[in-house]
């Protein structure tokens, strides 16, 4: 079996404290990794050395929330989450009714998240079967992972962008039966908008074949004050925002809700019961003006987080800048950053077996960084990885590889 040596300033984060640290990389032709070392391999002479020396090497970027459809509404200023949506996401979003549309921005979207050097990413599609069809399609080209979702919307939305609970079942059967699970690499995720946009019929059945199918579910939770008072007035006989999609059964181990700003100590315990996990978005907050999510907090309740760009309300598809605004928001050192964005996103996903930090028989799924200018390779570890933290981007990124294959190089 074909093997290739990567030689770099390898880390892998175990944990928001600790890092791994090797040398060379040994992976196998099924992508796996055979061997980590920081002494040169004896198998060296069996395999082709992938030399970055001059680089550092870390586990794939995982991006647990970000929307398709919004790829080109990035930076449209607008305070008001609803005011936003109506003025320009509704519109962008119903022009995925072309597929050929739909088909050119997904091939552009999935290109520029591995230039990115993000590995793994949680999609948000539109309200579109076909388009939904598409973004999967175009994932599959790419080989980058992803969890791609259809919209589902019945209320608060332009026309034809609504579905009904009968058509939402149809669609995502007929979706997911053909891409959940597809390579190990593609999944499905049942995706209510959030509770503004959906009946408690639609969110019900959302429910009922996520649990049916297996699937992931992912929608939007407690991102603005003026949201949560809407949804106030949608379900006047429920508490919080969180029970109302407990009630209708979307909470479970394989939920992902973005945002959680605005939590009662009594919905954190709920989501943690229910194991539910929280995609932060800390650059997307900031531009909307929505709050900051107190991570500290949520850590305390036991809910696991992990790191989403939120394209288009944020305005960043590098993870890297991310990160940035993510210890804006809450003080945390580089190495529990790089966590949350690595081991972090896969343990959310429930893939931290498989992903997330290299150790052997893991995939290798990783991004090679170039630095340069903003530090030296040699550099102490943790100064190194602050820079990248608060000064990298996309420009530092060299190449981006899946299961040992190369998807991207500069």
């Amino acid at each position: 079996m074909t093997i290739r040596i990567y030689k770099g300033r390898i880390l892998s984060f175990k944990s928001p404290s600790t890092v791994n640290e090797y040398r060379y990389m040994i992976v196998q032709g099924d992508g796996r990794i055979l061997e980590l070392s920081n002494e040169t391999p004896i198998r060296i002479k069996k395999g082709e050395v992938v030399d970055y020396s001059d680089y550092l090497i870390l586990p794939g970027f995982v991006d647990t929330h970000l929307h398709l459809p919004q790829f080109y509404q990035r930076a449209k200023i607008n305070s008001s989450l609803l005011d936003w949506l109506e003025k320009y996401i509704f519109p962008a979003e119903t022009k995925f009714s072309d597929p050929e549309f739909a088909r050119k921005t997904s091939k552009e979207f999935f290109a520029e998240l591995l230039r990115n050097g993000t590995t793994f990413a949680v999609v948000y599609s539109s309200s579109h079967k076909e388009a939904t069809e598409i973004a999967f399609q175009e994932a599959e080209k790419s080989g980058i992972r992803a969890v791609i979702g259809q919209v589902l919307m019945d209320r608060n939305a332009p026309e034809e962008l609504l579905t009904t609970p009968e058509k939402a079942i149809k669609d995502i059967h007929g979706v997911a039966s053909r891409w959940h699970g597809f390579d190990g690499r593609l999944f499905y995720a049942v995706t209510p908008r959030f509770a503004v946009s959906c009946t408690m019929g639609l969110m019900e059945k959302a429910a009922q074949i996520a649990k049916e199918l297996d699937l992931y579910i992912q929608t939007h939770l407690s991102e603005q004050i003026g949201e949560i008072e809407v949804v106030k007035e949608l379900f006047p006989d429920i508490l919080t925002y969180t029970e109302v999609y407990d009630r209708s059964g979307l909470l479970s181990e394989k939920t992902i809700v973005a945002h959680a700003i605005h939590l009662s100590d009594y919905e954190r315990r709920l989501l943690a019961k229910r194991g539910t996990k929280i995609a932060h978005c800390p650059s997307s907050n900031f531009f909307l003006h929505s709050g900051v999510m107190d991570l500290r907090k949520q850590e305390e309740f036991g809910l696991k987080i992990s790191l989403g760009s939120d394209v288009a309300a944020g305005p960043f598809l590098s993870m890297l800048k991310v990160l940035r605004d993510a210890y804006y928001a809450n003080a945390m050192t580089p190495r529990k950053a790089f966590y949350l964005l690595t081991m972090g996103g896969a343990k959310v996903l429930g893939m931290e077996d498989r992903i997330g930090s290299f150790e052997v028989g893991k995939e290798a799924d990783f991004v090679v960084l170039n630095p340069e200018p903003l530090a030296s390779i040699n550099d102490n570890m943790d100064e190194l990885l602050s820079k990248l933290m608060i000064l990298g981007d996309e420009r530092n990124v060299v190449a981006t590889y899946v299961r040992g294959n190369a998807l991207w190089q500069a």
